[in-house]
């Protein structure tokens, strides 16, 4: 524990955490509610995704056994557990985080029913690995639809990686969530809703 003056470093950081988790959890609430009321009312609660720049701590859970991709550098977690993903699996209805900072590793794993996900290196603005192509990924989520055409809960999430190559080669596809799960998918498989997440802040920054 460090002081100054009977002041304690250490409880103030067990506060801001608190506060951290406390937020989510009433974030998640609000935006449920939102989705379940309108404009369209929905059946069920859609399946949660988060994305952050820095990874979790639970990230180091992971090896090539139990993870899609390659991990080619340590994890660059913070070095105190927040409890924040502890808090994501109590929510119960966050199914992936998405992180980026450490720009060769670019694995995908289960971890207490959520995917923690890498981004993967994307902009030549940062350091990368000689030999290993630049890639993105990319997250699709497909929505039911009705035989009037109408738009209706959260079907399947899907997330594969885009590389920077001649052919921009597709890899790795995943389902992350679906009604009917599967573990595969293909990469050109039928799309209804597309979301192609390369955000910047979140793939990558200058360390």
């Amino acid at each position: 524990m460090t002081t100054y003056s009977g002041y304690s470093l250490d409880a103030e950081l067990i506060f801001i955490l608190s506060l951290d988790n406390l937020w989510i959890n009433y974030l998640l609430f609000v935006l449920q509610k939102a989705y379940m009321n309108g404009p369209v009312p929905q059946k069920n609660p859609a399946p949660g995704l988060a994305y952050f720049h820095i990874p979790l701590p639970e990230y180091a859970n992971f090896d090539s056994s139990n993870f899609t991709g390659v991990k080619q550098e340590r994890i660059s977690s913070a070095s105190v557990n927040s409890g924040f993903f502890t808090t994501l699996v109590e929510s119960g209805d966050v199914k992936a985080v998405f992180t980026g900072h450490d720009h060769v590793n670019d694995f995908c794993g289960k971890l207490t029913g959520i995917h923690l996900c890498y981004a993967g290196g994307f902009g030549y603005h940062a350091y990368g690995k000689a030999g290993w192509s630049r890639r993105a990924r990319v997250v699709v989520v497909n929505l039911e639809k009705t035989e009037n055409g109408r738009w209706e809960d959260v079907k399947s999430v899907k997330t594969w990686k885009r590389l920077d190559d001649q052919n921009l080669t597709g890899i790795d596809g995943q389902v992350l969530w679906s009604k009917s799960f599967g573990s595969k998918i293909s990469l050109d498989s039928g799309i209804l809703c597309m979301l192609f997440l390369v955000l910047k802040l979140v793939l990558q920054t200058h360390r």
